[in-house]
């Protein structure tokens, strides 16, 4: 695929826009932008700036390496921002979120055996 970064964010925040049903000019609203700058991003003519881009990312509902175009999948989480302080909370609070992850991945593997 050889389209420009522009075009790949202005389909994707297009099609995460469509999806949650929220018009032009309330996510530049919500953004704190114009309705043409969404217009020109949606158009491919202009890149948000980076802060700009999680803004609109945070206010879809989607990543950011979504719009960007890195990731196919909408809600991607960056695994080193979610553990971010994983360290400094206590060894009972650590355990306990390692002891969620173990469940959460049992759930799936029962799932994918059921197919």
């Amino acid at each position: 695929m050889n389209e420009n970064i522009a075009s790949i964010i202005g389909t994707r925040i297009k099609a995460a826009r469509d999806k949650i049903e929220i018009s032009q000019k309330k996510l530049a609203e919500n953004v704190g932008i114009s309705p043409a700058a969404i217009n020109q991003f949606e158009k491919g003519e202009k890149k948000p700036s980076s802060e700009v881009l999680a803004r609109i990312a945070n206010e879809l509902g989607v990543s950011n390496d979504y719009l960007l175009g890195a990731s196919d999948e909408e809600n991607s989480i960056n695994v080193s921002v979610a553990f971010r302080g994983f360290k400094e909370l206590s060894k009972k609070d650590r355990e306990l979120i390692s002891s969620h992850i173990e469940f959460l991945r049992s759930k799936a593997n029962m799932k994918g055996k059921r197919k």
